[in-house]
Formats: structure tokens, C-alpha cells, sequence
């Protein structure tokens, strides 16, 4: 009888025990920060921006559309930047380069290869050869019309001038519209 009532006492320990698991659990976890870390949420709510270091490492920075310069290393928290404030523009490329006692920087576009992989679309006037390979559907000949196109005429004043390219109709033209633009001037 003795064996009995002690593996009922020790049911009744381990029952509560693991009742009490889920409780401490949500306590511990209710106190912890879970909030993501500023700039670091993609959506379609926000733009991306890569921003490169005097030591050449990168990383790509998610903003609310509109914000300045200013505005993102100010949540950054980095040391001095000497910069006339302007609004970010969705794929934008920021090279930090150190001077005497501040940075300053200079802007760029952001890579090809960088932009289709986060969704951002390529300026045909602008997209060489590799760039135009890296887009599904573009192989070296597709590429090399559209560049021998652009050659010949100048720049595209819209999208929809890529359908007058040997190999572009209608069913490709739908699929490659998502990979391309044409920058406003």
C-alpha cells in the first residue's frame, strides 16, 4: 500500500510541475522584446536600401517610403554623416566614405542581381547584358536584341516598346514586365 501512495504523490508532483511549464513559459516570454529590430522588416509597405561600409560589408534596410537620408541613420544610430538631406528612393545604393572627423556619401544604384532577388525591377535603359541575363526568360540573344534595339534607337520612352523586339510578343512581354521599368526623366 506504501509504493501506491507514494506513486500517486509523485504523479501529482509531475502533474503539476508540467501544468506549471506553460505558465512560467508565457511569463519569461511575455517580458522578453520580440520586436523586430528597426529597419529590419520587408513589406510591401516599405522600400529597400542597401547601405555599404568604409570596410565594403553591406547589408539592405527596409524604410517606410519618404523617409530622408537623415531620418534612416538617425535610427541607425552611426556616428556623424555630412549629408544634404534627401528622400530615399526605393533601391538605392549608400556608400559610406570616411573622412577626417565625419562620412560622407556617395549614391549609387543597387546592384542587379540584388534588386531582382529582393523584387525590385531593372531600368531597361540602363540593364547591360549580364544584368538583362540574370531576368527569367532573358537569355544571351534576347539580350543582346534588346541592347542592339537601344542601340539603335535610343532609349525606351516605355515598357511596352520591348514587344517590336524579335523574340517578344505579348505572352513574353506579360512575364518580363514584372523584372523592368523605364526611369522617368
Amino acid at each position: 500500500m506504501m509504493i501506491f501512495e507514494r506513486q500517486i504523490r509523485g504523479f501529482i508532483a509531475v502533474s503539476v510541475i508540467l501544468a506549471l511549464i506553460p505558465l512560467i513559459h508565457f511569463f519569461i516570454s511575455s517580458q522578453m522584446n520580440t520586436k523586430s529590430p528597426v529597419l529590419s522588416t520587408s513589406g510591401s509597405e516599405t522600400i529597400a536600401i542597401e547601405v555599404v561600409d568604409e570596410n565594403g560589408a553591406s547589408g539592405v534596410f527596409f524604410v517606410e517610403p519618404g523617409i530622408s537620408v537623415n531620418q534612416m541613420f538617425s535610427r541607425l544610430k552611426t556616428k556623424k554623416i555630412r549629408t544634404e538631406d534627401f528622400k530615399l528612393k526605393n533601391g538605392t545604393k549608400i556608400r559610406l566614405v570616411p573622412e577626417e572627423d565625419h562620412r560622407k556619401i556617395v549614391i549609387e544604384k543597387m546592384g542587379a542581381a540584388k534588386r531582382l532577388a529582393l523584387g525590385l525591377p531593372l531600368d531597361i535603359n540602363l540593364a547591360g547584358l549580364d544584368e538583362l541575363t540574370l531576368i527569367p526568360g532573358v537569355g544571351d540573344v534576347l539580350a543582346a536584341n534588346i541592347l542592339e534595339w537601344r542601340m539603335r534607337n535610343g532609349r525606351f520612352e516605355k515598357l511596352e516598346q520591348l514587344m517590336v523586339i524579335n523574340g517578344i510578343k505579348e505572352k513574353k512581354f506579360s512575364k518580363l514586365r514584372q523584372y523592368l521599368y523605364v526611369e522617368k526623366w
